[in-house]
């Protein structure tokens, strides 16, 4: 497959390029910083369209990370803008399957504990900031092409994503500060497993569209879940299927639907670390 990637020189969508690549696809890498294949400005629909013909699918990372990097109107216009650009100009070039990066922040785990765990996708929606505001946008437009022009769009809420280097530091951080990490429900997500669930998505046959959480398979403090939520979430409802130390944002649909795995279970005493760190 010939697969398009936007946001193809930011800190996970290079994982995504490699994962692919390797795969034996090939790959148009796109954008806004200059030497990473096509300088794309997605604000701007014609280059939009220009960089997205030929494409069997996209996979599109391509946007302002979180809130604060720029002025919140840039934030939620570049964000929602840029991604209605790539699915209007998939919908029109015959690009019937797109991966899109979505967020766990629309779940608003920022300001208030979910309301119960394992978290799926029927947990409701409260956005805090610009950036998740501009995810649900994004989410909500996916919903609109995917039932007006028959595509296939699937809304990754991906939470904690950090390349390998990262991850020591943050582990430690969260072991430091257990009460302060209940914003990422004390989870992070490799980016190598980030770029596998966004194959597998590509690659799959046939999958339905619409929000799919992705995540490590567990917390990375040796503790069960089960305590941390009781003992720094105590309203949050605990349900029976959440066992040991799993994450308590549930992968299950995207296990279902395309067999998302997380190969890397990241703790305070179980390190993944690439060859060369």
């Amino acid at each position: 497959m010939h697969i398009a990637v936007t946001g193809a020189a930011g800190r996970i969508g290079r994982y995504i390029v490699r994962d692919l690549l390797a795969a034996g696809h090939s790959v148009q890498g796109i954008d806004a910083v200059a030497g990473s294949g096509l300088q794309v400005d997605l604000t701007d629909a014609g280059q939009v369209y220009g960089a997205l013909a030929g494409a069997d699918a996209v996979v599109h990372m391509g946007a302002w990370a979180n809130a604060g990097m720029v002025p919140d109107v840039r934030t939620y216009g570049d964000n929602t803008a840029g991604t209605y650009n790539v699915f209007q100009a998939c919908a029109d070039l015959g690009v019937r399957r797109v991966v899109s990066a979505s967020s766990n922040q629309v779940y608003g785990f920022f300001s208030a504990p979910p309301l119960y765990a394992p978290i799926d996708e029927a947990h409701p929606m409260r956005p805090v900031n610009s950036y998740a505001l501009s995810k649900l946008a994004g989410e909500q437009a996916a919903e609109y092409f995917s039932r007006t022009r028959g595509m296939e769009i699937l809304s990754f809420r991906i939470m904690g994503a950090r390349v390998p280097s990262e991850l020591p530091g943050d582990i430690a951080q969260i072991k430091s500060d257990e009460g302060g990490a209940t914003k990422l429900l004390w989870t992070r997500s490799d980016a190598r497993d980030i770029a596998l669930a966004c194959r597998l998505a590509v690659e799959v046959e046939r999958v339905e569209s619409g929000a799919y959480n992705i995540t490590g398979p567990r917390v990375v403090l040796e503790a069960e879940t089960r305590e941390l939520l009781a003992r720094y979430c105590p309203s949050t409802e605990v349900r029976e299927e959440l066992v040991g130390a799993a994450a308590p944002l549930s992968c299950q649909k995207a296990r279902r639907a395309f067999g998302y795995q997380p190969r890397y279970a990241w703790s305070e005493h179980t390190y993944h670390l690439e060859d060369n760190e």
